[in-house]
C-alpha cells in the first residue's frame, strides 16, 4: 500500500487556528483558569520513549517492574481466561513474552492514562467504562488502519486513538455539571456531541490539545487530538488525524462501544484520500468483529 504524504500545518494555518479558538474563551470556559491539573505519571513518558525506539523485552521490563500496581495489572491480564495461559504467569518477563512487547506497552500506557482520572463519576448516559473502552477500541482500530497503509511508526497510532477524546474526560473530571449540561443538550437535539460542546464553549478537541501540550507530549499526538474531527483543516489534508477520524468513525459505525453523540457516517471520502481500498477496509471490519467479542474481556483488568 502506498504511503500517503503527510502535510504539516503551515504557520498561516496555526495563526488561523488561534483565531478559531477565540470564541471558546467565553466566560463559561474556565479551563484556561485551572491551575491544578491532573499530571501524567513519569513512567508514561518513559513508555512513550520506549515505544518510539522499539524496545526489547528486558528494556520494557526494566521500566515497568518497579511499579507494583502496573505489574500486578499486567499479570492479571496475562492470567485472564481470554489469553488462556496453560500455567499461571508469575513474572513480568513471562507476561511480556505471552502478550507481546507492543501489547504490553499499550496496556501499560493505557493504565497510566486511566489512573490520572480515577475516580471518575458517571453522569446521565455517559459511562466512564464505556468511554475508555471506546478510546481503546479506537486506538486498536487506528493501529490496524496504519498497518494496512504501511504508515511510519504505526505503533503511535494506538496512543493517538487512546487519547483522541481525552478533552472530554478532563471536562468531566473538572466540571461534571457543565459536562452533564452538554449531554442533556445532545440528548435533546440528537446532534454530534462536539456541536453541543462548541456551542457552550467546551470543545473537547481544543481542551484535549491544551492538556497534551501542558503534559509536554509529542506534537504529532497533540495535532491528532486537535484535528481528529477535521483532518481537512484549511484545505490541507492531515494524515494522522485522518486515520484517527476513520478509526473513531469505524468504531461508532460498528457500535463496538456505545457512546452518545459520536461521529458516524460514510467513510468513503477518507478511504479515498488515505488510499485505502474498499476490499482492504472490509478486511479490517471483519478483523474488528473479533474485537467486538473480546474487547471488554481482554481489557477488563485495565479499566
Amino acid at each position: 500500500m502506498r504511503q500517503v504524504e503527510k502535510s504539516p500545518l503551515k504557520k498561516e494555518s496555526l495563526k488561523a487556528e488561534v483565531y478559531d479558538m477565540l470564541p471558546l474563551r467565553t466566560p463559561h470556559n474556565k479551563i484556561l483558569e485551572v491551575k491544578k491539573l491532573p499530571t501524567l505519571p513519569e513512567i508514561a513518558y518513559r513508555l512513550l520513549d520506549l515505544l518510539s525506539r522499539g524496545p526489547e523485552i528486558s528494556q520494557l521490563e526494566e521500566v515497568i517492574r518497579y511499579d507494583q500496581s502496573l505489574t500486578a495489572k499486567i499479570l492479571s491480564v496475562a492470567n485472564s481466561a481470554y489469553f488462556g495461559a496453560q500455567k499461571e504467569i508469575h513474572s513480568l518477563e513471562r507476561a511480556i513474552v505471552l502478550l507481546g512487547i507492543k501489547e504490553v506497552s499499550e496496556i501499560a500506557f493505557s493504565i497510566c492514562v486511566l489512573s490520572v482520572f480515577k475516580p471518575l463519576r458517571s453522569v446521565r448516559n455517559f459511562d466512564p467504562r464505556n468511554f475508555w473502552l471506546h478510546s481503546i477500541a479506537t486506538g486498536i482500530t487506528a493501529r490496524i488502519i496504519a498497518q494496512a497503509l504501511d504508515a511510519k511508526d504505526e505503533d503511535k497510532f494506538f496512543t493517538m486513538g487512546l487519547l483522541h477524546d481525552i478533552g472530554r474526560v478532563l471536562l468531566l473530571h473538572l466540571f461534571p455539571e457543565k459536562f452533564e449540561e452538554i449531554l442533556l443538550h445532545q440528548e435533546k437535539s440528537g446532534r454530534l456531541l462536539l456541536a453541543e460542546e462548541m456551542e457552550l464553549g467546551f470543545a473537547h478537541t481544543w481542551i484535549g490539545r491544551w492538556l497534551l501540550k501542558r503534559w509536554g507530549l509529542p506534537e504529532s499526538l497533540v495535532l491528532a487530538v486537535r484535528f481528529h474531527h477535521n483532518p481537512f483543516y484549511k484545505e490541507q489534508f492531515l494524515f494522522e488525524p485522518a486515520v484517527i477520524k476513520l478509526a473513531d468513525m469505524t468504531v461508532h459505525n460498528l457500535n463496538l462501544v456505545e457512546l452518545p453523540g459520536g461521529q458516524k457516517g460514510d467513510p468513503g471520502p477518507l478511504l479515498y484520500k488515505l488510499g485505502l481500498t474498499e476490499d482492504l477496509y472490509q478486511a479490517i471490519l471483519e478483523h474488528l468483529s473479533v474485537v467486538r467479542e473480546s474487547l471488554s474481556e481482554a481489557w477488563s483488568y485495565v479499566i
